[in-house]
């Protein structure tokens, strides 16, 4: 392992972090906040420096290829450490108390799983939404680029993206050029795209500013907004809708989408997992109008694809949402977006290789010489992908068993507890406050925020890391 490369690489994420600070220091000078000028020129001062240092000091082993086990380290060093530079200009926000406090917002933003200390965003000054809402929009871009450059290769649960242009690179290859080149194919459509989101939200009335924080939060999927409390008591019906369409996008396999453009874009209608996704979305919402209090229908159909896409963003009028049970709220949640995109969960494909194989071996006790071939995205899915999947299943679950105990030891109540777990393994913590829970992610104490950024990263990197030391093939991988 070369500590250069991987400061090189890292140093570029600090560069990326460093520029878009300069637009929230832009609108505090323009706002006369002050005080969030200085934290965030401060905060940009020390961020270009350090992220200058680590490529100046990775410069003698920038062009080494890649291995295996840098590519692992590099995710764990981007959601780790950058959190921590991200969190200076965080340190004058009115409800974060701490640095640590900071540290636990930005993980959450960067991870895009949206909750954090800020309860009251309406209590924020401009520049510190405009900040969380970068955070949220450069980590769903850092998702892309690392489930193309670390994850698809790797086929991580059975998740890989076969024949894709985003995938031609050689074993030769730097980290910092195995990651660079999906960054310069996936960036441009990924910020036409929020551009396209911010013109849909202003077009309702609701200004550019709300606008701006709304794009970049729905198309990440973070669920982040400007006021807390339901989205449809504080913005209009046209408003909703392009932020429904944005957190659709964000669920959605971009490099998927971005290779079926060299082909067929047509084709991407006809995948097994976007019919999936839109069947979970229709039977949820059906299945929500017929159990629970009425409470509108088209909010009840923007509220299931906020849960099915993980954006967590609250569409029900007042608090209605905390009426609705915690583990029927956190069921679309769980199974998540399309593979290798922002959305969390276990993911749709991973869905579908388990059911389908359920669905062989059944046939295989009617007919034990049948011989059943599973295709996904125009590709025999192969032994080695049910064994990944199979694989990542069984870890999500034990995963998920342990951090339930885990929290419950903390002291939070059982309710809460099922609530934060799903939410930070899922990356869709942004929905827990809309449930009306005893415990309130501000009011933790620094040890549970330390555990829940943990989840957050774990089911951010797609609990890679347990799948290195489980799986005998990952071991295989990493030498």
């Amino acid at each position: 392992m070369r500590l250069g490369a991987l400061l090189y690489t890292l140093g570029y994420g600090g560069a990326m972090l460093a520029l878009c600070m300069v637009i929230p220091l832009v609108v505090s000078i323009l706002g006369g906040h002050w005080g969030h000028a200085r934290n965030f020129t401060v905060g940009l001062t020390l961020t270009t420096f350090v992220s200058g240092a680590m490529v100046i000091s990775g410069l003698p082993t920038r062009r080494t290829p890649a291995r295996n086990i840098e590519l692992l380290l590099i995710m764990l060093l981007f959601w780790f450490v950058l959190p921590l530079l991200a969190s200076i200009p965080l340190t004058g926000a009115v409800q974060v108390r701490s640095f640590f406090a900071g540290y636990f917002e930005a993980a959450s933003g960067l991870t895009t799983s949206g909750g954090g200390v800020i309860a009251y965003p309406q209590l924020e000054d401009a520049p510190i939404l405009v900040w969380r809402a970068l955070l949220g929009w450069l980590g769903g871009l850092w998702t892309l680029v690392f489930a193309v450059g670390v994850l698809a290769p790797f086929a991580v649960g059975g998740l890989s993206l076969v024949g894709s242009p985003l995938l031609q690179h050689n074993e030769d290859d730097s980290l910092s050029v195995r990651l660079g080149r999906p960054l310069r194919i996936i960036f441009p459509y990924y910020i036409s795209l929020t551009g396209l989101g911010i013109i849909g939200i202003a077009a309702g009335g609701d200004g550019f500013f709300a606008a701006f924080c709304l794009a970049l939060s729905g198309i990440s999927g973070t669920g982040t907004s400007i006021v807390s409390g339901s989205i449809s008591d504080q913005f209009s019906l046209l408003s909703q809708f392009s932020l429904t369409v944005l957190c659709v996008l964000s669920a959605l396999s971009l490099p998927a989408l971005v290779a079926m453009t060299h082909i067929q874009s047509a084709q991407f209608i006809r995948e097994a997992e976007f019919r999936v996704f839109i069947s979970i979305v229709a039977v949820f919402a059906v299945v929500s109008a017929l159990t629970q209090e009425s409470q509108g229908y088209l909010g009840i159909i923007f509220q299931a694809i906020s849960l099915a896409t993980t954006a967590g963003f609250n569409f029900l009028p007042g608090d209605s949402l905390s009426d609705w049970p915690v583990l029927w709220v956190m069921l679309p949640v769980a199974v998540g977006g399309m593979g290798l995109s922002m959305a969390g969960g276990v993911k749709i494909n991973r869905a579908i290789l388990v059911g389908r194989e359920l669905a062989s071996e059944l046939r295989r006790l009617a007919y034990p010489s049948s011989v059943s071939v599973t295709r996904m995205r125009g590709r025999t899915v192969d032994m080695a992908d049910f064994s990944a999947t199979w694989s990542y299943m069984a870890i999500f679950i034990l995963s998920l068993s342990v951090a339930i105990i885990a929290l419950g030891a903390f002291g939070l109540d059982m309710e809460s507890v099922w609530a934060v777990t799903f939410g930070a393994l899922t990356n869709s913590l942004a929905i827990v406050p809309h449930l009306g829970l005893e415990s309130s992610l501000a009011t933790m104490s620094s040890a549970t925020q330390f555990f829940i950024i943990i989840l957050m990263i774990a089911g951010r990197i797609e609990l890679l890391v347990l799948l290195v030391i489980f799986s005998a093939r990952f071991r295989r991988l990493l030498r």
